[in-house]
């Protein structure tokens, strides 16, 4: 885990199909940068879900490198720009409202405090007790719906 001035910290990176799916998962230091995870954690979701269309995700991705290798997948990104970005385009507000998924996804998993407390000094105990909320998630969300 990560080490900071206000001591031990991590950060949580999915990408998720929608609020119950977690594709792929990453822990990484509290202090670390988000953009240069974004071509890993891709690499993760396309080994499991070849045809992706589009990468939502918020300003800490936005870079010319990042949105790059989301084209290289064939996928479009969906990043706001940072204001001193020198280069913008036009943001699609409509596919980027979809990312409030992955925000619902995150408030669940932190409904299990391990996750939300983040006690665990290891990473891989951090991202095994991290796939095991998420797996409660998914598995919570099926058995709702076939009962209905």
């Amino acid at each position: 885990m990560g080490r900071s001035r206000g001591g031990f910290s991590s950060k949580i990176l999915i990408t998720a199909a929608d609020e119950n799916t977690a594709i792929a998962i990453n822990v990484v230091p509290g202090q670390d940068h988000d953009a240069p995870h974004l071509e890993a954690l891709l690499d993760q979701t396309t080994a499991r879900v070849p045809d992706i269309d589009q990468v939502v995700g918020d300003k800490g991705f936005d870079g010319q490198a990042q949105r790059q290798a989301c084209e290289a997948r064939g996928a479009r990104p969906v990043i706001p720009y940072r204001s001193t970005s020198t280069t913008r385009t036009r943001l699609n507000r409509k596919a980027y409202a979809e990312r409030n998924m992955v925000e619902r996804l995150f408030g669940k998993a932190k409904e299990f405090r391990r996750v939300a407390t983040r006690y665990d000094k290891l990473k891989q105990v951090f991202l095994g007790m991290t796939h095991l909320a998420l797996g409660f998630i998914r598995l919570r969300s099926t058995v709702i719906v076939n009962r209905t």
